[in-house]
């Protein structure tokens, strides 16, 4: 999947649109892990032999992105476990444990300082804890438990509030409030005013109080009631507050008599004796695996229970509450305004379209670059923990930990065999090479199913015989925006030449063969088919052999969707007479375009192995690499077809955005009407607001809507964009400038239809008669089941 911009927020948990918050004191928003609650009785443990195991290009991927954190200095060293209510299936350390003043290698048992992961796993945890046993209610004032919260503008907060971080209490005060204790700092905390209540504001001093809470309800510290009532029952020896000195405690920053070493980092923590609500405690990865797993479990653990299903569930159910407003803060990024998600104690993500994680699951981060994140409707966890501070203080973890939950998003838990192979892993199946003269058309997306460049594969193969790289649109990197320029690639020395937009005659000189490796995204007007169509134009006029290695369409094979293309005249975005979906990978295409233009050319198409129609990508398990600059996922290559269609109107399409094609937008839209009145099988339609960078309305706030397909197989893009066009007809028909409208749709009469505002049944009746035609006049290029 593309990598898209994830928020560094502190604390906002499942906002389901894309925003930026400024951040809060002492915290640094990382990775989060998913949590389930699967049916009973608990499954046995399945050793980690019979679950999934990562496959060697996906392994590869993984590690490179560590290394190269580790190579930037963003952390010395981290553990990754990854698994589901069934156990742990993926674990591995890598890099140091510390580098100075020994460098140490980092091991699978290391144990970190968690942070701000204390908040929900020893806070959230106890507290839920003591509700069950009807010893605290999350409805219940604070006052209570901690007489001062009696004051006038305090005596209304909850220990649900404090959990939300919805208390109005500021995120910190001064440290020295923190030296007598935890009930004296909770007094102290208790005289500090208010700023606004009941919207979401970040607050370590809030858990500050629940820990004083936990103390006054249970008769114990925190941490002796943390390590009874949930560590010790499920097993987790290594996690726990004021550790003991060890040689598998990971060091974070240096202070005057050296690294910090199982002494928490956090000033406040520290200042309460190393036990309090908001930092503290220390951990290893597999102890927190122990904990999510009882989670997913609803509660439970190889027999020991230590929450029932429903504590879990009132625990970890994502809530809402408005944000605290910034007024300059909004005034930057319109969507400040909307609703937080959180849960009671654990956050949920800041966006579940670009997190890959889904919108059920909750974690939390920490500040030192630790990370635990439980996914219910996955069934599946991941951890990573790292110390971003050691040894300089100036590293970073966000980056990788995202780049780790997208690698494992939605990974199952079962047998699986090698992913999807494309034709690049079967080169030596293209006939004999040796001797010829071969160009490339390909571009850096184009892997082979260890993630290695097609480029590197084939000139290893070939050597002195692959002489010339061609490349489509966006250049060799895919990240150049129009024609990509000659060069020479400095991996393996080729001259690379752009054919987008001039002829493949000059490119073609001096070979006899073409090798063709491009990610296409199943979309008539994207680009890459009409440079291919090309090619073989050229390469039939100079009697040069053309071998396409295929790939899966990344939309499956299965749906076609119209209207059909005239093509006439042929035109960059309509080369061909085509649906506007065709379901044809591009060896297909090939071959149908060769046949019915008549082209005298040897073709040879190397077909992937392992992929059926019905797959879309996702299920390849094949890694997502841009195939151009804003195609930066699967989940918008979806729905590429549908929005891509307004690219030619005066609607923003998300481009200098995180997310392209995924929102759609204008200055003047009204958005809430717009959403209401379309109602499209298969995609959520929310409003939302965002200021693209780039395209229409470049630095302008604009009012839109954001899509998420919650059904791939009932999901039509092209129904999607059909309905929207009607639906902004009659809505904004004045405001919507749709001369242009046809030019994607690639027809003239249906676009005449939209402007003369056809009803959207009449316009998707003729789109499926098109797609009909199509469906049998393709059935002899085909080559996958």
């Amino acid at each position: 999947m593309a990598l898209r911009h994830a928020v560094l927020l502190l604390a906002l948990a499942g906002a389901q649109d894309s925003s930026v918050v400024a951040p809060k004191l002492g915290r640094v928003r990382a990775p989060m892990l998913p949590a389930a609650v699967v049916a009973r009785p608990e499954p046995p443990e399945t050793p980690p032999a019979a679950l999934l195991r990562l496959p060697a290009a996906e392994r590869r991927v993984l590690e490179a992105a560590i290394e190269s954190a580790v190579k930037g200095g963003d952390l010395p060293g981290a553990v990754v476990v990854v698994g589901s209510s069934r156990g742990v299936w993926f674990q591995q350390a890598f890099g140091r444990l510390a580098v100075e003043p020994v460098p140490l290698p980092m091991r699978l048992d290391a144990v970190f300082d968690l942070a701000s992961l204390t908040k929900a796993v020893a806070t959230a945890m106890s507290v839920s804890r003591l509700v069950q046993d009807g010893r605290v209610g999350y409805d219940q004032p604070v006052s209570r438990w901690i007489p001062s919260f009696g004051r006038e503008d305090k005596r209304s907060i909850t220990l649900r509030a404090l959990l939300t971080h919805t208390s109005g209490l500021p995120a910190a005060n001064d440290v020295r409030d923190e030296t007598q204790g935890t009930t004296r700092a909770a007094e102290a905390i208790a005289r500090l005013p208010l700023n606004q209540s009941g919207a979401y504001r970040y607050s370590d001093l809030g858990f500050i109080v629940l820990g004083a809470v936990v103390e006054r309800a249970s008769g114990q510290t925190l941490d002796q009631f943390a390590a009874r009532e949930v560590f010790q029952p499920l097993g987790m020896t290594s996690t726990r507050f004021r550790p003991p000195r060890s040689p598998l405690l990971v060091p974070t920053t240096r202070e005057e008599s050296g690294f910090l070493r199982g002494t928490v980092h956090d000033p406040r923590a520290r200042a309460l004796g190393g036990v309090a609500g908001h930092a503290g405690l220390f951990a290893s990865a597999g102890d927190l695996a122990r904990l999510a797993r009882a989670l997913l479990l609803g509660g439970t653990l190889q027999g020991t229970r230590v929450l029932d299903r429903a504590a879990v569930d009132r625990m970890t159910r994502p809530l809402s509450a408005p944000r605290a407003k910034d007024l300059a803060a909004i005034r930057e990024n319109a969507e400040l305004d909307r609703d937080a998600r959180f849960t009671l104690g654990w956050d949920s993500p800041d966006d579940p379209e670009t997190s890959a994680m889904s919108p059920a699951s909750y974690g939390h981060e920490g500040f030192t670059g630790t990370s635990l994140w439980i996914d219910p409707r996955r069934d599946q966890f991941v951890v990573m923990l790292s110390s971003r501070l050691h040894p300089d203080g100036r590293g970073k973890a966000v980056p990788l930990g995202r780049e780790i939950r997208r690698l494992f998003a939605g990974a199952k838990p079962t047998r699986v065999e090698r992913p999807v192979e494309c034709g690049i892993d079967h080169l030596a199946d293209a006939g004999a090479l040796t001797g010829r003269r071969v160009a490339m058309l390909t571009h850096a997306a184009a892997r082979d199913r260890f993630g290695r460049r097609s480029i590197d594969v084939a000139f290893e193969k070939l050597g002195s015989g692959l002489v010339r790289v061609l490349t489509p649109e966006h250049g060799l990197d895919a990240r150049q925006v129009g024609a990509g320029r000659e060069s020479v690639d400095a991996m393996t020395g080729l001259e690379v030449r752009s054919a987008y937009g001039s002829s493949f005659d000059a490119a073609l000189l001096g070979v006899d063969t073409v090798l063709v490796d491009l990610v296409d995204v199943g979309a008539r007007f994207y680009t890459y088919e009409a440079s291919t169509f090309r090619l073989l134009e050229a390469a039939a006029r100079r009697h040069v052999k053309v071998i396409v290695l295929d790939r899966p369409n990344p939309l499956g094979g299965e749906v076609v969707e119209g209207p059909l293309s005239a093509a006439e005249p042929p035109i960059l975005v309509d080369p061909h007479p085509l649906p506007l979906r065709h379901g044809l990978t591009l060896g297909e295409l090939s071959r149908l375009f060769v046949a019915e233009r008549r082209l005298a050319l040897e073709l040879t198409v190397v077909p992937a192995r392992g992929w059926a129609r019905a797959q879309h990508f996702d299920v390849t398990r094949q890694q997502w690499f841009d195939p151009s600059p804003n195609l930066r996922s699967a989940a918008a290559a979806e729905l590429y077809p549908g929005i891509a269609l307004f690219e030619t109107t005066n609607l923003s399409v998300g481009r200098g955005t995180p997310t392209p094609f995924e929102v759609l937008g204008a200055p003047w839209l009204d958005a809430e009407q717009l959403a209401r009145s379309l109602h499209v099988p298969g995609v959520s339609i929310r409003a939302t607001r965002f200021v693209p960078a780039a395209g229409p309305h470049r630095g302008v706030v604009c009012r839109g809507l954001r899509f998420q397909v919650t059904d791939r197989e009932g999901f039509r893009p092209v129904q999607l964009g059909l309905s929207l066009a009607a639906a902004l007809r009659f809505h904004h028909g004045a405001a919507w400038q749709r001369q242009h409208f046809g030019l994607l749709l690639g027809s003239a009469s249906l676009a005449t239809m939209v402007d003369e505002g056809t009803p959207v049944e009449v316009l998707l009746r003729r789109a499926e008669d098109d797609a009909k035609r199509f469906r049998r006049r393709r059935q002899r290029f085909l080559l996958y089941d």
